[in-house]
């Protein structure tokens, strides 16, 4: 294990010495850095399942998500549904639980005889959209900014909308003691709200506060960075120990922050990249090694051989799972028929699938824990390369040829 934590570290040097040469090439970081930790885990991940298998592993993983989320949420312009509320709420309300009920039956139909819990367990793990391994296409200017602006903060809040209902249906498939849909319903809605109060309490204060301190000169530009990263990691730990969902608070407190950080100034203008550039390089610096773990892990699935349905299952959640439910969504809104596909493309499995499956397989027995591990290897990586590669180039021809199209009457209204 100490070697493979050596050539974790390694890999990430070398990462940093060929970064602009991979941008050159188009081939993402992660993607570069998961085919290294792949090898490193056929050199040294003997024992790499049983040292998964902890509560450190998760609470590590946890927090990296956290910190990422927060980032994102920063540059969540416009308010906490980005400007864009109408076609984000259609998603969170419509697109996402669609994308549950549309993937669990496909998992009940490819995988017969599994538990309801567990086929459950399994569509949270790969419908929750993440942009960790595809943040370029959030940065792409060739994509409209509301296709771009709506995608940013649905990743952000579907994963905390569906963690709740991820840890009662764990809770079932690990045989404990269910006490009913409307007491789960009513603890997962107590957890939300409770993110949303520390979140935004907590990202607000320390937004203003630290305007008002910047404002008097109180602080300077290093202790203003580091205060930046201390935040994600207090309103995650503050969420948790109040029964919160440490996920939605961490989103939510990027968004309070920027807020009151920017005070006065238009809602659509940026945060200073400097004072951001501790928590946006501690953010890519744990997704690094949270991908280079990931890399390791697929020799775990490979041991077991080929499982085509698994494989056919992950596709399809990448594709038809994911679109369809979006054009359902979002049908009869402003958006045309081409933007609407690109949003269901425009799906990317990353850091929140990696935690989920994590989880899985540390709670469930062991063929539903393989099982889980396995698909979700399966998605992140298939998305990884699709969303990496393939997706962004579709997406830009097909928002491209909807600016330059002509509404059709389905689309005006």
């Amino acid at each position: 294990m100490h070697a493979l934590i050596v050539s974790g570290l390694a890999v990430i040097v070398v990462w940093s010495l060929f970064s602009r040469v991979l941008e050159r090439l188009r081939i993402a970081g992660p993607l570069a850095v998961i085919v290294l930790g792949a090898l490193s885990g056929l050199l040294f991940g003997e024992d790499l399942g049983e040292h998964l298998d902890t509560d450190v592993a998760e609470k590590v993983v946890e927090i990296v998500l956290a910190v990422l989320l927060f980032v994102d949420a920063t540059e969540v312009r416009r308010g906490f549904l980005g400007g864009e509320g109408r076609i984000v709420a259609r998603l969170l309300s419509i697109g996402l639980p669609g994308a549950l009920i549309l993937t669990s039956l496909a998992c009940m139909l490819l995988l017969p005889g599994t538990p309801w819990a567990v086929i459950l367990v399994l569509a949270c793990i790969i419908t929750p959209t993440d942009f960790a391994a595809s943040a370029g296409m959030l940065r792409d200017t060739r994509i409209p900014s509301r296709v771009r602006h709506s995608l940013n903060v649905e990743s952000g809040y579907n994963d905390g909308l569906v963690s709740p209902l991820f840890i009662f249906a764990l809770a079932v498939a690990e045989g404990q003691e269910a006490q009913g849909i409307g007491p789960a319903l009513e603890s997962a809605l107590w957890a939300s709200l409770i993110a949303v109060l520390v979140g935004a309490i907590v990202g607000g204060a320390t937004g203003v506060m630290m305007q008002v301190a910047h404002r008097k000169n109180w602080l300077t530009a290093q202790s203003l960075r580091i205060g930046i990263v201390m935040i994600p990691l207090l309103v995650y730990v503050l969420a948790i120990q109040f029964n919160g969902n440490g996920f939605v608070a961490a989103f939510v407190a990027g968004i309070a922050f920027r807020s009151g950080r920017l005070e006065h100034r238009r809602s659509d203008s940026s945060l200073d990249h400097a004072e951001m550039s501790a928590v946006d390089d501690l953010g890519f610096l744990s997704s690094l090694g949270v991908w280079f773990v990931f890399g390791a892990v697929i020799i775990l699935a490979a041991e077991t051989g080929v499982n085509w349905v698994l494989i056919a299952l992950g596709v399809l959640a990448l594709t038809v799972l994911r679109v369809v439910p979006v054009h359902a969504a979002l049908w009869g809104s402003a958006l045309r028929w081409r933007e609407r596909t690109a949003i269901g493309l425009a799906g990317p499995r990353g850091t929140a699938s990696v935690v989920f499956g994590l989880l899985a397989f540390n709670a469930l027995r062991e063929d539903y824990a393989n099982l889980a591990l396995y698909l979700t290897i399966v998605v992140v990586l298939g998305s990884v390369v699709f969303h990496g590669v393939i997706a962004p180039r579709m997406i830009v021809a097909l928002t491209h040829d909807a600016s330059a199209a002509p509404a059709t009457t389905a689309d005006k209204n």
